[in-house]
């Protein structure tokens, strides 16, 4: 007899027990792996996020850097930003010739700028040399002021998760020589890169803000950074190379006479002449340099002195052939130039005839040629006339006094820096009045569109001094916005 075995009442269901935990298992790991990818999925998301956040916030404080830096540029000299507020370098020729390579313009170096810590740079920044920082020049009693300090300046917004205030970015600026380039070269073949020759400098921004920390060391940060480069240039066009330059096709007194009495004095130098006249049309035949030196009596000759015999000569050729110089001659330049430019930069705008006896409506500024630039006091200004000006009385001034329409001058009125009779090119400057630094004097008229050169009319009068000084008068052409060339944005594959 064959016996059947027999499966246990209760084996089915263990069977399907196994079964179900494998299925359990199987279930449980594959919504591990789920909320695990979901879990990387959403950090990823929450780094991209932030990243995307804090490139934003570096680029923004990037930029706020550049807008600082083109306004602070007015009235300070680009050899005191190479040099930094000391005014002095490293004179080791490795330094030298590292600071005329495209790094040594990074405010900070990327690597370090990557892992700082933006709320307190101070440690890491500890042995970083000061060329380059915007400051106002160092002078006879100490170092410049920093404008724009090597620690940057910080962005701040309020704290979303508590009181107070958090450091949202930090701005760096450092100013850098276009050293290797033929227009640098042209006027400093040395190629110090410590010392401005063509005009242009090269200012870069760098904007830095904090993303998540990253690493297993505590304070380790991978940081946003951006950075744009802008190139300035500051037009030497007005520098001008003689005390009275007169630009015209024909010069008229203003007055009686274009020269009166045997008293004034018109200083030049061992290389700028008394008077330089720019001739604005030469196929006429008319030479308007003679016609000044016609009207000089023999008596006045010793009252022009400077360069030259006579110390009255014309440079059209040279201002011709100056690259900057030569938009003297360029009638929309000039017009743009007095009409547009000068009311948007000027500290004070006044409009309509003006009559100043004794006082001015607003203040002239003050600069003393016998002190450094830089030194405490000195406060040039740049005034802008739009009309007819009567000065009269004791009234001092310094810096950049542009005038449209016809400036007479007496009294004891005392001006040290750069005066533009530019439009109706009518002066008459008389009295016990001295001017240090230099006298520009041009017609200019625009008719229904067209722009035209005028007669100059010039009249100088007994006992008035104008002499050439060239601090005086670069003084005044620093308080002329720099121009910004071109910008553009650095990052480490781009930068040579």
């Amino acid at each position: 007899m064959i016996s059947t075995a027999q499966t246990p009442a209760g084996g089915h269901h263990v069977h399907q027990q196994g079964t179900a935990l494998l299925i359990a298992l199987v279930a449980l790991f594959v919504f591990s792996i789920i909320g695990l990818y979901l879990a990387l999925i959403a950090t990823a998301e929450v780094r991209i996020s932030d990243n995307f956040e804090s490139y934003h916030r570096a680029r923004s404080a990037a930029l706020a850097g550049l807008s600082h830096a083109r306004a602070l540029l007015k009235g300070i000299r680009f050899d005191d930003l190479l040099q930094g507020p000391d005014g002095t370098h490293d004179a080791n020729p490795a330094y030298i010739a590292s600071a005329k390579s495209h790094a040594f313009r990074m405010p900070l170096s990327w690597s370090l700028a990557r892992m700082l810590n933006i709320a307190d740079p101070a440690g890491a920044l500890l042995g970083v040399p000061d060329d380059g920082v915007i400051n106002t020049g160092r002078h006879a009693a100490g170092n410049g002021l920093s404008l724009i300090p090597l620690g940057g300046i910080s962005h701040v917004a309020a704290n979303p998760n508590g009181p107070g205030m958090l450091i949202t970015g930090r701005y760096f600026v450092k100013v850098a020589d276009n050293s290797g380039e033929p227009s640098e070269l042209a006027s400093d073949p040395a190629d110090d890169p410590f010392v401005d020759g063509d005009g242009q400098i090269v200012l870069r921004s760098m904007g830095i803000a904090q993303t998540l920390a990253v690493g297993p060391q505590a304070g380790m940060h991978s940081n946003s950074v951006v950075v744009y480069e802008a190139r300035f240039k500051r037009f030497s066009t007005f520098a001008l190379d003689a005390p009275v330059v007169v630009q015209s096709s024909a010069v008229e007194p203003a007055s009686a006479d274009i020269f009166s009495g045997s008293t004034f004095l018109i200083q030049g130098g061992p290389d700028a002449p008394g008077i330089a006249v720019i001739d604005t049309s030469i196929q006429d035949g008319v030479e308007p340099a003679q016609e000044i030196l016609s009207r000089l009596g023999q008596n006045q000759t010793a009252c022009v002195q400077g360069a030259g015999s006579p110390p009255i000569r014309d440079i059209t050729p040279a201002i011709a052939a100056h690259s900057d110089k030569r938009l003297l001659l360029d009638e929309a330049s000039s017009w743009r130039f007095v009409r547009q430019s000068v009311p948007q930069f000027a500290d004070s705008a006044l409009l309509g005839p003006q009559t100043w006896i004794g006082v001015s409506p607003v203040p002239l500024g003050s600069y003393d040629p016998a002190l450094s630039p830089a030194s405490p006091g000195q406060d040039p200004r740049v005034t802008y006339v739009d009309g007819d000006l009567f000065v009269d009385g004791d009234l001092v001034g310094g810096g950049l006094l542009v005038v449209t329409g016809k400036a007479t001058i007496q009294g004891h009125f005392n001006f040290n820096g750069l005066i533009l009779v530019l439009g109706a090119g009518e002066l008459d400057i008389r009295g016990w009045s001295t001017v240090s630094g230099a006298i520009f004097l041009a017609g200019l008229s625009n008719v229904n569109g067209n722009l035209s050169w005028g007669t100059a009319k010039l009249s100088i009068g007994e006992n008035c001094r104008i002499r050439f000084d060239r601090e005086a008068i670069q003084a005044a052409v620093n308080l002329i916005p720099a121009v910004q060339l071109g910008c553009r944005e650095i990052t480490p594959i781009i930068d040579p």
